[in-house]
């Protein structure tokens, strides 16, 4: 065994049973299958001189060396590794990123793909890889229609008004026609010969 992977083991194998409780919080990738992902592992300051890149596989449960990468871009696999299909590289300015590119994603290839510098107590929370998962679908929310209240202005007639309508009008009718019909006669009789009306009343006594 090399002097880094010696090192990835003193470093990494006992952070790694809390591993499974870093799919809550980390970054998941749905990646396709034989598709490719690139992760990027940061630095605060340019202390980082060296880091070790590491996979946690969900199906076998078992904690994988993938890469040792360091600041002037010298890698070296892990054992039984495709070189060809991992691919680190650094880069520098006010902080060092190092780049871990995977190819050929595979379904069982599912598992927390993350960094760990050398130098460094804190352990990055990395990126859950889901090859050939869909990603879930989220729903629209729903939105709640509120029907329209239908508002009346008109005034509802009351029945004991119309029945007054009904009774009032004719009466006054009735009392005006009454009034006219008297004030007729009244005037007639008044227009009448005061010699006519006492010759009609000198007859009557004769009888």
């Amino acid at each position: 065994m090399t002097l880094s992977c010696i090192c990835f083991c003193l470093f990494v194998w006992v952070p790694a049973a809390a591993i499974p409780t870093f799919q809550a919080t980390s970054s998941v990738l749905f990646a396709k299958i034989n598709g490719s992902e690139s992760l990027t592992c940061e630095c605060p300051d340019h202390s980082c001189q060296e880091v070790f890149w590491y996979r946690y596989l969900e199906r076998t449960k078992t904690l994988q060396f993938l890469l040792y990468v360091n600041s002037a871009g010298r890698e070296q696999h892990g054992e039984n590794l495709d070189a060809t299909r991992f691919k680190g590289s650094t880069s520098s300015g006010q902080r060092v990123v190092y780049t871990l590119r995977i190819t050929g994603l595979q379904k069982d290839e599912i598992g927390l793909y993350s960094c760990m510098f050398k130098t460094k107590n804190d352990m990055p929370v990395g990126y859950y890889i889901m090859p050939g998962v869909n990603p879930p679908t989220v729903q629209p929310p729903t939105v709640k229609t509120v029907k329209p209240k239908k508002t009346c202005y008109c005034k509802p007639s009351s029945p004991l008004k119309g029945c007054e309508q009904t009774v009032l009008w004719p009466a006054i009718g009735a009392l005006l026609l009454l009034a006219i019909t008297l004030a007729g006669t009244l005037y007639y009789f008044s227009r009448l010969p005061k010699k006519c009306r006492h010759r009609f009343a000198k007859t009557n006594a004769l009888r």
